[in-house]
């Protein structure tokens, strides 16, 4: 994902009980209602213009990354993980962020491209636009918007498993500005599915994944339920979230954070998803 500013609120852990009671979702992440949206006119744009900024070569973290100058005949298996609220306002194209659309990034197709992706954990399909770059974390192929990770029924696990077909764009090529970028008022926004929002408890971002698993393990070895290990930016760097979710209800929430400061844990984030 491009970089972006994290804007987590901490909690004492009397407010955060409070605060949980009043709004917390499922234990798991649940079905997403109805069908899943799969019809490519959900998404539709122009040819991804060559010559912006967003698909030049560039440089991320000392590596070296060139976009794809087609998207024609795209399909790849790999992990996708998926990036929330924390992320800021903008994509890498510069078109607003929208956690609930149905959006995506990735390291190396043209933007923006339409994709279908699938959860080879669920069979469940959809198609989102690919608007962003990312993500940049060792073997995850995606990073999807929570929006879209909740359609396919991956947002509790964090990551899963996903078959990633790019569609063909639609006829019309972008608008041209005088200094030869597409305008940002012509660039195609995500589709847009309302979704109930979740309650997560965050303990910690670790700049190495082994500290962040051995964060994750002994949660775990505690009979805590739920740890998610979530890659992504903060300040440009990436890091590896731990966090506990979603939360059912304020007596499951409260619960857990009385666990947590029986384990020595005070500093801890509400995060809303």
């Amino acid at each position: 994902m491009a970089v972006r500013r994290v804007r987590h609120i901490l909690y004492t852990a009397a407010g955060m009980g409070m605060a949980l009671v009043g709004g917390c979702a499922g234990v798991s992440t649940p079905p997403a209602t109805g069908a899943s949206p799969s019809s490519s006119a959900a998404c539709a744009t122009p040819a991804p213009d060559l010559r912006a900024a967003y698909n030049r070569p560039y440089q991320i973290h000392g590596r070296h990354y060139a976009p794809l100058t087609s998207s024609t005949g795209y399909t790849v298996r790999g992990l996708a993980s998926w990036y929330g609220w924390e992320s800021g306002s903008t994509t890498a194209m510069g078109t607003p962020f929208r956690p609930r659309a149905f959006s995506a990034a990735s390291r190396d197709l043209p933007l923006p491209t339409c994709a279908r992706v699938t959860n080879l954990s669920n069979g469940r399909s959809i198609v989102v636009l690919v608007n962003d770059r990312g993500p940049f974390v060792d073997g995850r192929a995606l990073d999807l918007s929570y929006g879209a990770a909740h359609a396919l029924g991956m947002a509790g696990q964090g990551t899963a498993p996903v078959q990633i077909v790019a569609l063909a764009p639609a006829a019309t090529p972008p608008a041209i500005t005088a200094g030869g970028t597409s305008t940002v008022a012509s660039l195609p926004m995500a589709p847009e599915i309302p979704v109930p929002s979740q309650s997560f408890l965050q303990t910690g971002a670790f700049s190495q994944v082994n500290n962040a698993t051995r964060e994750r393990d002994r949660l775990l070895k505690a009979g805590i339920h739920g740890v998610l290990i979530v890659p992504g930016l903060v300040k440009g760097q990436p890091y590896y979230k731990v966090q506990i979710g979603p939360l059912p209800d304020g007596i499951t929430a409260v619960k857990v954070i009385t666990e947590l400061k029986q384990m020595g844990f005070h500093d801890f984030y509400s995060v809303e998803q």
